[in-house]
């Protein structure tokens, strides 16, 4: 992705969850959002309960399940709910 559909990601994000920000969806987001593989209530949701739904590390279920922490050599684990916007969206 580059920086310029990332920022403009952002921009869109912020317009969804601030309020009194909400503005038009710039046609340029849902393709970036299908090349993540989420949908739109999927990726707010993402966005909006981000602390709740990642604690240490925050990811793909696949790739956080492949991840070990180079402390303790454990696997890491991720919330239900995360797993399901992941799944839901796949």
């Amino acid at each position: 992705m580059s920086l310029a559909s990332y920022l403009e990601l952002l921009d869109w994000t912020a317009r969804q969850t601030a309020s009194g920000k909400r503005g038009r969806t710039p046609a340029s987001v849902p393709p970036i959002l299908q090349r993540l593989g989420l949908d739109r209530a999927s990726w707010c949701e993402l966005v909006s309960d981000f602390g709740k739904l990642f604690g240490t590390v925050a990811g793909r279920p696949g790739c956080v399940d492949a991840m070990r922490s180079h402390r303790t050599h454990r696997r890491y684990h991720m919330r239900r709910r995360a797993r399901e916007l992941f799944a839901d969206a796949g």
